[in-house]
């Protein structure tokens, strides 16, 4: 063998050991003390109570609540117990139909059937009455006495300085 590979194989063979050894010593997880504080948390809640008389028990459920205003009424609508004589659906930033003839003592359901809906919508009928709708409400009115009554629907800004957009507008007449 040369003298030259007489050196070079040994070297190679120590330096790999040693290469080995620091590795080794470089990645062996060492003990770390760490200081964990725990949070600290002030319950600062303040207990109210309230002294609730309680109410009799009522023996036959409440009536629906109706509201009579100028020539026509209007009332929570129970879909068990009232049957709208026409329904006028508020969508795509109109009221379907847009116009509607009836009769004295005929009933109108005014019902939000718009899906993409993303504000609160208010209803305003005849300039007397106003209702928050929400964005799936409905209102329910009956015409008693003949005459032209104007609705529409809008949608509030929560800014006052900025005006509430049309959402839809409509005529009934009752004839």
């Amino acid at each position: 063998m040369d003298q030259k590979n007489k050196t070079l194989i040994p070297l190679i063979i120590i330096f790999f050991i040693f290469g080995a050894v620091v590795g080794y010593l470089a990645h062996q997880p060492g003990t770390i003390e760490k200081i964990v504080e725990k949070p600290v948390y002030i319950n600062r809640t303040i207990e109210v109570i309230k002294e609730v008389t309680p109410t009799p028990a009522l023996t036959s459920p409440t009536p629906a609540a109706t509201l009579e205003i100028q020539g026509f009424t209007v009332k929570s609508y129970d879909p068990s117990i009232d049957t709208p004589s026409r329904t006028i659906e508020l969508t795509n930033w109109r009221a379907n139909p847009d116009t509607l003839t009836i009769h004295p003592g005929d009933s109108v359901l005014f019902k939000i059937t718009d899906t993409s809906l993303q504000s609160p919508m208010t209803f305003i009928l005849n300039q007397s009455y106003t209702k928050d709708l929400g964005t799936t409400g409905f209102a329910y009115a009956v015409f008693n006495n003949k005459g032209t009554y104007n609705f529409e629907s809008i949608i509030p800004s929560s800014d006052p300085t900025i005006d509430p957009r049309i959402y839809a507008k409509g005529t009934i007449t009752v004839y």
